[in-house]
């Protein structure tokens, strides 16, 4: 065996036996999900490098979203579910926190008026308060 070969074969030994690591099983599943989008983003920008597919954000590069899509198609409709609901939440609190910014004095029963102000408009939330307070 050549000096070379019995190098590379010591290098490869126990690079292997320093490298080893035990995973959990979901930990291994998101690896290999995550290796999977990664093959999947370079197909796609090696088939589109100067574009940018429908829906794709102007920061966001062709294969950063072809991994996100990746991920995304691989999770069951229950996670879909538990991340659509955990961004909702999310835009509730910003949009509560950023009315208390504007309106720092009012309380929490008009924090509420001028949330649903937000999202039904000025004179349907004036029709569904008038209503719930009895006016």
């Amino acid at each position: 065996m050549s000096l070379v070969k019995r190098y590379l074969a010591e290098i490869g030994r126990r690079g292997g036996i320093k490298s080893r690591r035990v995973l959990d099983p979901e930990t291994a599943r998101r690896m290999v999900a995550i290796r999977e989008a990664r093959r999947a983003a370079k197909l796609v920008s090696r088939s589109l490098p100067a574009l940018h597919a429908a829906g794709t954000p102007a920061d966001t590069s062709v294969a950063a979203q072809a991994v996100q899509d990746e991920l995304l198609r691989r999770l069951t409709p229950a996670d879909k579910l538990a991340q659509a609901a955990r961004l909702s939440r999310a835009v509730d609190l910003l949009s509560i926190e950023g009315l208390r910014q504007r309106h720092p004095t009012a309380d929490d029963a008009l924090i509420q008026f001028r949330r649903a102000e937000l999202r039904l408009g000025r004179e349907l939330a004036a029709k569904v308060y008038a209503r719930r307070h009895g006016t």
